[in-house]
């Protein structure tokens, strides 16, 4: 029994090498099979590829040589009939035929050459005759012909010619006759080597075939039908089915894979619950981060900070306190499992820190903490705790902007402790509450110092107007008064020194009146004497263009709203018509309920954005001091749309 055990072991442990060994083998038999295949197919198609270039290449020889043949034509064409007529035009083809011959011969001995040496030769002997047949015959006839040299017999020098073309042209006859039984057998002698290589490649493709059977039949036994029990398996576990297991009875990579798949499952199965417990924290992370984000109000985010951790931890409760100067505790978020019976601290409770209790340790040390024994817990909301049946509890501080704000902590009536590290993972929520808290204050200073800047801007601009009211213009109405006595009081006779007086009085008039129009501009005195519908008129009846009003107001708002109105209107105004170069603006406002609604729109050019232009920021700052909203529109070239929505409570 040992000797087999020990043989088995060996097995096991040889059998990877046999595999691999088997597979190599039988990879490099198909391989050397398929190659070889593939090489007799390449030489099949290498045969045929220059078997066509073969018989292309024996086509532009034909064609050179039918050129070639028609220039000599033309040439004998061109000299009998100038020799005939003693017409010039016989002499044009003559003069073409003669200057593309030498270019044309040379073309068809190149190609002749290349495609066989003795079709090469019988080429140059052609070019020869057709060379000799220019220069000694062709050429000197026809300039015999034009000089009208004597003893020139035009009918026998016609023949001679033709007796030589003829020559010529029966050996071109010659050459394609050859040039074409040799362009037959290059064709054949190709496709006889198509049909050889197509039926190696035939036999070859069939071995190929038997060795793939066998090939992968091997594999199916060795490699398939594990793999597929591997794949129902992994099937199996991504359904959740962590049990199954597989059996361990291939040898080999196989065998290995097999143990390796199940110590992978039993792994899964270990790991399985700690996985969903992370999954299930980031996802409780991540819709409070959302909340946190999109800047919701502190308490919501505390009752989801509660709930969601509650829920990850199995907490029966969770209390979220807000430390206080003396030494108390205010119940800002609570929240108490599904199966709880018993309430949780109301919201707004307090409850004293002094005695022995977690929240008093946080507190102090400013650290998270952890109590398993509320036997002597004597803080107020220890005694709670101890009253409900609650055994061990763990808290987390929150901080925020670097300072201790509070204590979160997580209630267990279990008889267990609670798990170690349970406070590192409220970590992450007490932080989000921070940084909540931390948004809050911010967003709470930001509107203070607006509404401040916005107050003070106002405050300035109706001192400025009442110093100008009770100084500068009623010391210029009283300089205008005096200018206008002195004016009646000139004698006559003094019409230049009345006439100035009378100027500088007129001057003094129109000085008021721009005074007054600043004046109104900062705080106008109609809208603190009649409100918002009488300014807004006396507004638009100062533009310098068409303003439709609708202006309905069920009672008068507070004075910082109604200013902030105002302003508005008389910025998106001037806007439109100085910069958008609108010819008409609609105003449109309704104060009465529980919000105040205002728009402007125009026909001007548009392209105006929030973020641009000091005018446009001030609106936006004033709008939401007020805890309001600003929304503008403004398309490139179709106008800008302005609305406003205040709340009536700002007041």
């Amino acid at each position: 029994m040992t000797g087999w055990a020990s043989r088995r072991s060996q097995l096991r442990v040889d059998a990877p090498r046999g595999l691999s060994r088997r597979m190599i083998i039988a990879s490099v038999l198909l391989a050397c099979l398929m190659a070889a295949t593939f090489l007799i197919l390449v030489g099949a198609i290498a045969g045929l590829r220059h078997a066509a270039t073969i018989t292309g290449r024996s086509e532009e020889v034909l064609a050179a040589s039918n050129r070639l043949e028609r220039l000599i034509v033309d040439l004998e064409t061109g000299e009998r009939g100038y020799l005939i007529t003693k017409d010039q035009a016989f002499l044009k083809p003559w003069v073409a035929a003669r200057a593309a011959l030498p270019a044309q011969t040379e073309d068809f001995r190149r190609l002749s050459a290349e495609i066989n040496a003795e079709q090469g030769r019988r080429a140059d002997r052609i070019a020869r005759e057709t060379t000799s047949y220019l220069q000694d015959f062709s050429i000197p006839l026809v300039t015999k012909a034009e000089q009208g040299q004597p003893g020139l017999r035009p009918a026998q020098e016609v023949a001679d010619g033709q007796r030589r073309v003829d020559a010529i042209r029966a050996d071109f006859d010659r050459f394609v006759d050859v040039q074409r039984r040799l362009a037959s057998q290059y064709e054949q002698r190709s496709l006889a080597a198509a049909r050889r290589a197509m039926a190696m490649a035939g036999a070859a493709a069939v071995g190929s075939i038997v060795l793939v059977f066998v090939f992968t039949s091997y594999l199916t036994r060795a490699l398939v039908r594990p793999v597929r029990r591997a794949s129902i398996m992994a099937g199996d576990l991504a359904r959740g089915e962590l049990g199954v297991r597989m059996p361990e009875t291939s040898l080999g990579e196989i065998g290995v894979l097999e143990r390796a798949f199940n110590t992978m499952a039993r792994s899964l199965e270990v790991s399985h619950h700690k996985l969903r417990r992370v999954a299930d924290e980031q996802a409780a992370l991540r819709r409070v981060a959302t909340l946190v984000a999109r800047a919701a109000s502190p308490p919501e985010v505390f009752e989801a900070v509660a709930a969601e951790l509650g829920r990850i931890v199995g907490a029966d409760f969770i209390v979220i306190n807000r430390f206080e100067p003396d030494r108390m505790a205010t119940v800002v978020g609570s929240w108490k499992s599904a199966d709880n019976p018993e309430p949780a601290p109301p919201v707004g409770s307090c409850w004293s820190l002094e005695g022995r209790s977690l929240e008093a340790s946080v507190e102090q040390t400013g650290r998270p903490a952890r109590m398993t024994d509320y036997d002597r817990a004597t803080s107020g909301i220890g005694v709670w705790a101890r009253t409900r049946g609650v055994r061990s509890a763990a808290g987390s501080p929150v901080v925020v902007e670097g300072r201790l704000w509070g204590v979160m902590i997580a209630f267990s009536k279990a008889e267990a402790p609670q798990p170690e590290g349970i406070e590192g993972r409220m970590i992450e929520y007490t932080e989000l509450v921070g940084t909540a808290i931390a948004n809050a204050e911010s967003r709470a200073k930001l509107t203070a110092a607006r509404a401040r800047l916005v107050a003070a801007t106002d405050q300035t601009r109706r001192r400025i107007e009442r110093d100008l009211h009770d100084g500068a213009q009623q010391r210029l109405v009283s300089l205008g008064l005096e200018l206008r006595a002195a004016e009646a009081g000139v004698p006559d006779g003094q019409e230049p020194l009345r006439e100035r007086i009378s100027g500088t009085a007129s001057g003094l008039s129109v000085v008021l009146e721009d005074l007054q129009e600043i004046s109104r501009g900062l705080h106008p005195a109609i809208l603190s004497k009649g409100g918002l519908p009488p300014a807004i008129k006396a507004l638009a009846r100062r533009a310098g263009a068409p303003v439709e009003l609708d202006v309905q107001v069920e009672r008068r708002p507070d004075e910082r709203i109604e200013v902030a109105v105002y302003y508005i209107v008389a910025e998106a105004v001037t806007n439109a018509i100085k910069h958008a170069s609108a010819s008409v603006v609609r105003v449109r406002l309704r104060v009465g309920g529980e919000e105040i609604r205002l728009s402007v729109e125009d026909d001007g050019v548009g392209g105006a954005a929030v973020g641009e232009g000091s005018g446009l920021i001030g609106l936006k700052d004033r709008v939401e001091a007020l805890g309001g909203t600003i929304k503008v529109e403004s398309p490139g070239g179709k106008g800008t749309s302005l609305n406003v929505h205040i709340p009536a409570s700002s007041a």
